[in-house]
């Protein structure tokens, strides 16, 4: 076998880079940890770079495997010879997909340990793919899963994983002051309660819902706005709907997460199924109150007394929620103690000192 060319410690696995949530934790974690000396690089499984579509400055080497029509058994032992010649202590995968093809990267005499950190369910189906999903979990050397709710599902794949919360940079994720210039140029009332969801335009996001509550407040004389920032099959249709509007405002991504949560008074979501919502953290790190769907899984991940949740669908439950965090008091009430749980249970300082033990 060649000499590697670099000692790398970690091979971190993403599909594509681009603007998501899982994309944003992995991307944050390896940005700080190179910037504390570590060598930790970023290997792209399912395409490669997008300049319209993936983050403009990455923090870190990046490399795209490549053949992505190619027989697992190819690709792996791609990634193998890349692990090879950057002499990588570890691989990290964070999907199903990933996972199978690290598992059998790793498979190899002498090979990097194998970790995993979950952000999904068990997403393969058919016995036979389900028999080697059920493999790869058994061969990894660490599971993880970033919120309560998908242990159980790993569980009945054959391993107990540990449970280690989604994290997110509380230092970079802080509480601002709203950006009144942004507001003075598009809301008709600098006072309007300005709501904003961060997530991919797709249909289960029931943005509707969220439409819906927003002009139901504003047609009852409390002037209301709603932001929906978020690319998918749906973006092009709701951008559409904005067109002329006053009270809703369609953006396809932000590059600035934390400016964008600075800019809005109340961060919303109504995604009945989501596990990991990344975004909400996201704004309970930058000190802002949210309204959530009540899907289970939120409420483990966040806690229940952080944020105001509610059934979902249910368009009246939304706008009550919102009145009662019209007063600037109250929401300044609710987004601290947002804060304080960020920073107790979501910190990516904690993540990382966890983390490094497993990749040695």
């Amino acid at each position: 076998m060649p000499e590697a060319i670099a000692s790398v410690r970690v091979l971190h696995l993403l599909p594509h880079q681009g603007v998501g949530g899982l994309q944003r934790c992995v991307i944050d974690l390896v940005r700080h940890e190179r910037m504390d000396g570590a060598t930790d690089e970023i290997v792209l499984t399912d395409r490669a770079l997008d300049t319209d579509g993936d983050f403009m400055a990455p923090a870190t080497p990046v490399h795209f495997l490549g053949l992505t029509d190619a027989r697992l058994a190819v690709r792996a032992a791609r990634l193998a010879d890349l692990a090879a010649s950057r002499g990588a202590r570890a691989i990290h995968a964070y999907t199903s997909a990933d996972l199978l093809l690290a598992a059998a990267a790793c498979s190899r005499a002498g090979a990097p340990r194998l970790l995993a950190t979950l952000f999904e369910r068990p997403s393969v189906r058919g016995f036979l793919l389900r028999r080697r999903l059920r493999r790869a979990v058994q061969a990894a050397d660490e599971l993880f899963v970033p919120t309560p709710a998908l242990r159980g599902d790993w569980q009945a794949i054959g391993r107990d994983p540990e449970v280690r919360l989604a994290a997110v940079d509380v230092q970079r994720f802080h509480p601002q002051p709203s950006e009144h210039a942004w507001r003075g140029v598009f809301l008709d009332d600098p006072e309007t309660l300005l709501v904003g969801s961060l997530m991919r335009a797709t249909e289960d996001k029931a943005p509707e819902v969220l439409i819906e509550a927003v002009e139901r407040r504003q047609a009852a004389g409390r002037p209301t706005a709603l932001m929906l920032v978020g690319d998918g099959p749906r973006f092009a249709e709701l951008k559409e709907r904005s067109r002329g509007s006053s009270t809703l405002h369609v953006r396809r991504r932000v590059l600035d997460a934390p400016g964008f949560f600075g800019r809005i008074d109340v961060f919303a979501l109504q995604c009945p199924d989501e596990l990991v919502p990344v975004s909400l953290v996201e704004a309970l790190a930058c000190g802002r109150p949210a309204v959530v769907a009540d899907s289970g899984p939120v409420a483990e991940l966040v806690g229940a007394d952080v944020v105001d949740l509610v059934p979902h669908g249910d368009v009246e439950a939304v706008v009550k929620a919102l009145d009662g965090l019209h007063q600037r008091s109250r929401r300044e009430e609710r987004g601290f103690a947002a804060r304080q749980r960020a920073v107790e249970r979501h910190a990516l300082g904690r993540l990382r000192s966890e983390l490094s033990p497993t990749y040695s």
